[in-house]
């Protein structure tokens, strides 16, 4: 048995004692004085109630059942709000903590942690006062610790509330010794290095009594520095009377106490054993009341002496479990305690609490062993209705609907050792409650089935995308990407004026990852067009900063899906503002299928857009001798052109060039030539031909005459031999092939009549001979004057 766990039952003992001494009347059952509330005096803000999963120490963690019926707050459910988790030294371990924790964070439950030791290399031994000690140059060192848990747990889906400087530094004999100025110089000086979350001060064994756990406390309000860096008081109530339970300086200070641990006794297999669950009542009724914290948090969530079983009946609710149900199921985190009498009767413990301008809650104990009829009142505010919910040896949480009341006053029968829960609905007097600096504003929201917290069709309605800038948001119908409508952006006078929507503050946290995906499509203007997804926020300082979780770039007519399927938010983002706008220009678009899911969720989406490609360009021409320039306008986006020559019924090209023009030579003066101009664009060729044209070069006005040629073979060997034209300056051979004339030899002398090639593969030749006069070949008719030779 741990030596703290000993000092811990004594000091328990102690409390319940006194607490059974004050049971012992019995009286018979008579009606008290009146419990007068006053709904718009308020107290403490509420957070809410709860305890700690701690796999490490107790072998086992809550299963998923288990936390359904711990963290929901159906029938059959104990309604907790608060979830305290272990700091392991070993940041290797870290992921122990991660079940439990991310489902109540999903479920909207606050959790903040708690370290029992500094990482083992940063530790000496803490002599007499404890097991471990952390010297002052390792300070800096365990601020990076505490700092890196936090971002660890935001970045796996966990929005941690806060983080505690030490578990109970006070009894330290079995974990961390730290003296009340240890923790003060630490918080006011490497406290503003945990950014990751919130400091809570070190959570003390006692809050009073025994080696005065308050000073802790009284050293950071004494302290300027470490008061500004601690956010929020943690204590706990081991050893602690009621009558110690009172700090005005601290409850004034205007952060909240939280009660970190507690358990009223640790006896095996006792956590139904009545009447003593009574006392867990009665203990948060002092915390709240005498103590105005906000949070109460007890030991273990399962244990055989804690709110749910241990072993058997698959962690069913527990006597002590129900204690605390009557207020953590109907004192809801963003309620403020009210003023009411505590005690209109000697037995009786009655606390109230304020949800709203029309709805408040009393919980009324009665630690007798004699029914008391009491009467309770609202002063001159008006009742609607009354629901009991109650508590006792032999009912846990019955409900009773509709107790009788007039305009302002009801009765009801408190048995003996029961505890009693009333929701009250009134007439609304328009009295808010208090602000809160860090308000609850509701559940985060449960993706569905397919892991989307959003999924905006646009169907019926923006689905809360607003106008950003000038913008002028419009459903229509003209081309959604699903369904019937889509959602059109239009008016826009700059780049970044688009569509938003402003996300969920309880579901989109800083450091969290998330899935996202919108398409989006224009119908007219630019060839194409780039957007991006963008997020807007505000950092740590309160300046807004931007963000582009996607970009990418489409044509005409053509869906993008602007995707990134793990997104991570900037881990001190908040006021979260998603957003579409295009890199440059300002003409409408349209955006659909707009998904925000949990992390890694694949969303899908149109093809990638294709670029269009560009249409062939316009062709003109001017003819000349055997030749003709062909000339076109130049295509946007072209990277090559392509001359294109029909022949013999088949297109075929000639030649590829990069300009806006090209001259086809070797043409017969006044014949027709069909031709076309293409363009490669992003990759591949228009083969589009419809720009085709015909051409003529200009008809000859050369009289020479053609060589008359005389063909042989002999074997593999070709002659030819023609007669000399008077004027010629060079005579010439070629053949055709693929649809061109192509030459043998251009450069025979005028002397020279005859041309032979030897070893010529068999087949079947066209040939010509041509004379160059004047410096210009005659290409006349090459055709028409061709002769054949076969090689055999």
């Amino acid at each position: 048995m741990r030596w703290t766990k000993t000092i811990k039952r004594m000091c328990v003992a102690a409390v319940s004692g006194a607490m059974l001494m004050s049971m012992l009347p019995a009286m018979p059952a008579s009606a008290a004085g009146v419990c007068t509330i006053n709904t718009n005096k308020t107290y403490q803000y509420i957070r809410g109630f709860g305890g700690i999963d701690m796999q490490e120490w107790q072998g086992y963690s809550l299963s998923e059942a288990e936390r359904a019926r711990v963290f929901g707050n159906g029938d059959g459910q104990l309604g907790l709000t608060i979830l305290r988790v272990f700091v392991n030294p070993d940041k290797n371990k870290w992921n122990l903590a991660l079940p439990v924790a991310k489902y109540a964070s999903e479920h909207g439950v606050t959790v903040f942690a708690t370290p029992w030791e500094p990482p083992s290399n940063l530790a000496e031994s803490g002599g007499t006062n404890g097991k471990l000690h952390l010297p002052e140059r390792n300070y800096g060192a365990y601020a990076t610790h505490l700092n890196d848990f936090g971002t660890y747990m935001k970045n796996n889906g966990v929005d941690l509330y806060s983080i505690s400087v030490q578990n109970e530094p006070d009894y330290a004999h079995e974990w961390t010794y730290w003296s009340p100025t240890e923790t003060t110089n630490f918080i006011a000086n490497y406290g503003d290095r945990i950014t990751s979350t919130r400091l809570m001060s070190p959570e003390s064994f006692q809050y009073g009594a025994w080696n005065n756990g308050k000073d802790y406390y009284k050293n950071i309000l004494n302290n300027a520095k470490a008061f500004a860096n601690t956010d929020v008081f943690g204590t706990h109530f081991y050893g602690t009377k009621r009558n110690h339970m009172d700090f005005p300086a601290l409850e004034n200070c205007g952060k909240e106490i939280w009660m970190t641990e507690v358990y009223t006794s640790s006896d095996a297999n006792s956590a139904n054993n009545w009447p003593q669950a009574l006392d867990v009542a009665e203990n948060i009724h002092d915390g709240l009341v005498v103590g105005n914290m906000s949070v109460y948090t007890w030991w273990y969530i399962k244990r055989s002496y804690s709110l749910i079983e241990q072993s058997g009946n698959n962690g069913a609710i527990t006597k002590r479990g129900y204690m605390m149900a009557q207020y953590s199921k109907y004192v809801r985190p963003g309620d403020f305690r009210i003023d009411c009498t505590e005690s209109p009767d000697s037995n009786l413990l009655i606390s109230a609490y304020k949800h709203s301008d029309s709805q408040i809650e009393v919980v009324a104990i009665n630690k007798g062993t004699s029914d008391v009829s009491q009467q309770f009142s609202v002063g001159n505010r008006e009742i609607t209705k009354v629901d009991r919910y109650r508590s006792s040896q032999n009912e846990n949480l019955a409900k009773t609907a509709n107790l009788d009341h007039n305009t302002s006053t009801y009765w009801a029968n408190l048995p003996a050792k029961s505890v009693s829960t009333f929701v009250i609905n009134l007439k609304s007097d328009g009295v808010q409650l208090p602000d809160d600096p860090q308000p609850h504003t509701g559940d985060p929201i449960t993706p569905d089935a397919n892991g989307y917290y959003y999924h905006d069709t646009f169907e019926d309605s923006a689905c809360d995308w607003e106008a950003r800038g000038t913008t002028e948001p419009t459903l229509s119908g003209r081309h959604p990407y699903q369904g019937t409508n889509a959602l059109l952006a239009q008016k826009r006078e700059k780049a970044w004026h688009g569509l938003q929507k402003t996300l969920d503050p309880n579901t989109f946290k800083g450091g969290q990852k998330y899935s996202f995906s919108v398409c989006v499509d224009y119908e007219e203007g630019e060839e194409q067009q780039s957007y991006y997804l963008s997020l807007q926020y505000d950092d740590a300082s309160g300046t807004t900063k931007y963000a582009h979780i996607a970009d990418g770039t489409t044509y005409p007519g053509q869906y993008l899906q602007l995707a990134n399927s793990s997104y991570q938010i900037p881990s001190d983002a908040t006021n979260l503002v998603l957003y579409v706008e295009s890199t440059e220009g300002t003409g409408n678009f349209y955006i659909d299928e707009a998904i925000v899911a949990k992390d890694g969720t694949k969303i899908s989406g149109p093809e990638a857009p294709k670029p269009q490609m560009p249409s062939n360009p316009t062709v003109t021409y001017t003819a000349g001798d055997g030749s003709v320039t062909l000339n076109w306008n130049a295509v946007n986006g072209a990277d090559l052109y392509a001359v294109y020559q029909y022949i013999n019924n088949t297109w075929t090209k000639v030649a590829e060039c990069s300009g806006t023009s090209y001259v086809l030579n070797n043409l017969a003066s006044g014949s027709e030539y069909k031709v076309s101009v293409i363009v490669k664009a992003n990759g591949s060729w228009n083969n589009d031909y419809s720009n085709a044209i015909t051409v003529t070069p200009k008809a000859s006005s050369n009289n020479n005459p053609y060589p008359v040629v005389t063909s042989s073979v002999t074997g593999n060997t070709i002659r030819l031999s023609w007669g000399a034209l008077s004027g010629a300056e060079k005579y010439g051979v070629a053949y055709y092939s693929a649809g061109k004339w192509k030459i043998l030899n251009g450069n025979i002398s005028a002397s020279t009549t005859s041309f032979i090639k030897s070893g010529v593969p068999n087949g079947t030749y066209k040939l010509v001979v041509c004379a160059k006069f004047n410096g210009e070949w005659d290409i006349r008719n090459l055709n028409s004057r061709a002769f054949t030779v076969t090689v055999k």
